[in-house]
């Protein structure tokens, strides 16, 4: 809206075409009606009208056809949202002529469209898939782009009137297309239409928990967008489901809810149905004295109204209800009238409650044969349409005609289909109470997951508010990564040798002066070259710490027994001059590169052999183990060990535990074993304690890739 407001600005100061002026005060008024729709205001149809006799206006005065398609299009949708079917199916069909005349293939899929709506609006299915069919044969014409779209709006009206015909296989199939569709259109009011659909389906096939998850999430998606009618149905059928799994306190709740706030949404139909549901559900829980007042409320609408399906159903329960109140007279004149409309009408919903209402009428005026009439009928209606609960009242009826006759054989013979009957829906019953506990459970735990996405997208939100801040703090992350490869390039060559002219130069100075020195001022040359050996070893292993990741090498077999050879060579000096004695256990060949392997060794050999009790010999052990998910590599030593605090810190760069006095070193080695691991796709811990040594093993996942 706030975009089209902008275009409607620019167009109206003079700065746009005509056409884009016309199509910006069709957007604002295809808007509006849309809010009308949503909201169920009258005031935006108001606004929408207003904005499309500005596009009338201009189009008088520079015609053209589309516009001319359009208008009358959003004319149609409005005053069928208004209810003002006449009217719109009025302009529909200006709209789908004109689009017939002159190839106007997108209006022609609309118009369709439009009156397929208006059909469903005045409950006629079969007009409904005859516009759907016309949109389907136009599909071959339209191109790859529009397919989707016009897919959609066919799919939309065969779902919604297959569900009109109890056609439930095929609306299923139908709905589960519109909802892949709508989702891939973002289209959310399809998306609605299809979710409620399919959980309408499952209602009817018994399947009330998959139903109840896409009732709710359709309901979600609603409340989401506001639209309000919808809300409503879906509340109602939402309802309707509880009810049905005996959970009357949820069921009373919804309906409740949609009568008190949404009761300017509500059609009188609809509203009779609730009215109907309510009164059914108090009754159900012998509470005929609350359920009478909502079944005269269901009786007066629809009287006043002429929905003769509901009036028949509503005097039936009435009259059920008054027999509950002992009010025998009204109850027969409720009955009979009842039945009168039930022959009439060829109608059958709730003819099986008026049967057994005139059952319990005769049995009461003690005409036995009229009594067992009734019930007989009521039984084959009520397995006929499977209400349960209706036959289990017809047999218990029969049992008491019987007994009242002294027929005792036939009584105990219809007590027998009593009591089985009554076993079987008291299974129904009991595995429905469980099911609505598994729903209620469901629910809590979605809502604690929605309280938790909740909670995520307040920080989400936060986060695409500065969404360009952390783009720029991105570039400048990239940039100083660029800026760190060029130091480590830096370090090995630029520092490294002005580095060693100090050192050169400083032992000259030392050498010429030497005669002539103190010995203080000799202790200041040796400071001096050994600053210059560690800053040496410290830009060395800088170096090998910032180029760990440098590589994309291929992964190939690396023996480790050949790395723990070549490991020991390079270290030979060190192990002659400590005496350290150096064992290893069989090595397995793993995937990776020799090269970090070596230095991963070399690495953990000499701190192992670096870190030992004064006067003591360095003993390493290096084994290895294999688990269903990795290799273990340890390498155990009887050096000073580690405090529990310190085994994290250790692994940080240039992270010591010693002051250089005790120990050389950088606090490099052990972080570029760390990054190493990790490069391989592993990890490394350590276990240890203070004067027992300690074991660094290196956990390697038994990997499938090729490549690293």
């Amino acid at each position: 809206m706030n975009t089209a407001q902008i275009a409607l600005e620019f167009g109206e100061s003079g700065s746009s075409e005509d056409a884009g002026l016309a199509f910006a005060y069709l957007l604002l008024a295809s808007i509006y009606n849309t809010n009308g729709k949503y909201k169920n205001e009258s005031a935006f149809y108001l606004k929408a009208s207003f904005y499309l006799q500005k596009a009338k206006a201009l189009n008088d005065s520079f015609p053209s056809l589309e516009t001319t398609a359009d208008i009358l299009i959003i004319e149609g949708k409005i005053h069928l949202n208004n209810k003002q079917y006449e009217l719109s199916n009025q302009y529909f069909e200006e709209a789908l002529e004109l689009a017939k005349q002159h190839g106007l293939l997108g209006h022609l899929v609309k118009a369709y469209a439009g009156l397929g709506q208006l059909y469903l609006a005045l409950n006629d299915p079969a007009h409904t898939l005859e516009m759907a069919f016309e949109i389907e044969n136009l599909l071959e014409e339209t191109s790859k782009s529009s397919f989707a779209q016009l897919r959609a709006e066919a799919c939309k009206l065969f779902s919604q009137a297959h569900i009109l015909l109890q056609d439930y296989s095929k609306s299923l199939e139908m709905s589960q297309e519109l909802l892949q569709l709508s989702r891939q259109l973002g289209d959310v009011e399809k998306e609605v239409v299809a979710l409620r659909n399919i959980a309408v389906v499952c209602g009817v096939k018994s399947n009330y928990k998959i139903g109840m998850q896409y009732f709710l999430e359709a309901l979600s998606k609603c409340e989401a967008i506001g639209y309000r009618e919808m809300i409503v149905q879906v509340q109602i059928n939402i309802g309707t489901l509880y009810a049905h799994l005996y959970n009357y306190e949820e069921a009373i709740r919804r309906y409740e809810n949609v009568l008190n706030q949404h009761s300017d949404v509500i059609d009188f139909k609809t509203k009779t149905v609730v009215f109907n549901n309510l009164g059914n559900i108090y009754l159900t829980a012998e509470q005929p004295e609350r359920a009478i007042g909502y079944f005269e409320k269901a009786h007066q609408m629809a009287k006043e109204n002429n929905f003769h399906d509901l009036l028949a159903y509503s005097l039936a329960q009435l009259s059920r209800t008054k027999i509950a109140l002992n009010r025998f007279e009204e109850a027969t004149v409720d009955a009979t009238d009842a039945q009168r409309m039930f022959d009439e009408t060829g109608l059958i919903n709730g003819k099986q409650i008026n049967l057994l209402n005139l059952c319990r009428i005769a049995f009461k005026e003690n005409r036995g044969q009229d009594a067992y009439n009734m019930a007989m009928q009521a039984i084959e209606l009520a397995q006929r349409i499977k209400d349960d609960a209706a036959e289990i009242k017809a047999y218990k009826l029969l049992v008491m005609i019987f007994k009242e006759k002294g027929q005792f054989e036939q009584a105990l013979e219809y007590q027998e289909r009593y009591t089985k009957i009554q076993e079987e829906f008291a299974k129904v019953q009991r595995n429905r109470h469980n099911l609505d506990m598994e729903i209620r459970h469901a629910i809590r735990e979605k809502q604690k997951e929605i309280e938790l996405l909740t909670k995520e997208n307040e920080y989400q939100s936060q986060l695409i508010q500065k969404s360009e801040q952390i783009t720029r703090q991105n570039e400048e992350l990239l940039r100083v990564n660029d800026d760190l490869r060029q130091f480590a390039y830096i370090a090995s060559h630029d520092l490294k040798e002005p580095l060693r002219m100090i050192g050169s130069f400083t032992q000259v100075i030392e050498k010429l002066a030497k005669p002539h020195l103190e010995e203080k001022e000799k202790d200041y040359f040796r400071y001096v070259n050994e600053g210059v050996n560690r800053m040496n070893n410290l830009l060395d292993g800088l170096l090998r710490y910032s180029t760990v990741n440098q590589s994309r090498e291929e992964l190939t077999d690396v023996a480790l027994n050949d790395v723990f050879n070549l490991s020991l060579a390079n270290l030979k000096i060190r192990i002659i001059e400590t005496s350290a004695v150096i064992e290893r256990g069989e090595l397995p060949v793993l995937k990776g590169t020799q090269h970090l392997f070596v230095q991963l060794f070399q690495n953990l050999l000499t701190n192992a052999i670096k870190f030992v009790k004064p006067g003591t010999l360095p003993y390493v052990r290096v084994t290895a183990e294999e688990t269903a998910e990795a290799h273990i590599i340890h390498v155990t030593d009887n050096g000073i060990g580690i405090s529990e605090e310190n085994q994290v810190k250790i692994f940080e760069i240039f992270k010591r535990l010693h002051h250089q006095s005790e120990y050389e070193g950088t606090g490099i080695g052990l972080a570029i074993c760390q990054k190493i691991a990790k490069r391989l796709g592993g990890r490394i811990i350590v276990k240890s304690a203070l004067g027992v040594g300690a074991t660094f093993s290196l956990h390697l996942p038994k990997v499938k890739e090729d490549h690293f």
